[in-house]
C-alpha cells in the first residue's frame, strides 16, 4: 500500500510540475512576443529619425552651398 500511494504522490508532483513549467514557457512566449513588437517599434522610430536626419543633411548642404555662392559674389 506505502509503495502505491508513493508512486500516485509522486504522478501527482510531476503532473504539477508539468504544469508549472508549461505555464512558464506559455508567458515567456507571451513576454517574448511582446519584447519583440516593442523592438519593431523602436526600429520604424530610429528609421523615421534616420530619414528626418537626411533630410536635414541635404537643407543644411544646399543651405551652405548658398553661402558659398554669396561669399563669390562681388560686392
Amino acid at each position: 500500500m506505502i509503495p502505491e500511494l508513493i508512486g500516485a504522490l509522486g504522478l501527482v508532483l510531476a503532473a504539477v510540475i508539468t504544469g508549472l513549467f508549461h505555464r512558464m514557457r506559455r508567458e515567456n512566449t507571451d513576454a517574448h512576443g511582446r519584447a519583440i513588437a516593442r523592438l519593431d517599434d523602436i526600429a520604424d522610430t530610429v528609421h523615421d529619425i534616420d530619414d528626418q536626419l537626411d533630410e536635414i543633411t541635404d537643407w543644411q548642404d544646399k543651405h551652405q552651398e548658398l553661402h558659398d555662392r554669396s561669399a563669390r559674389t562681388p560686392r
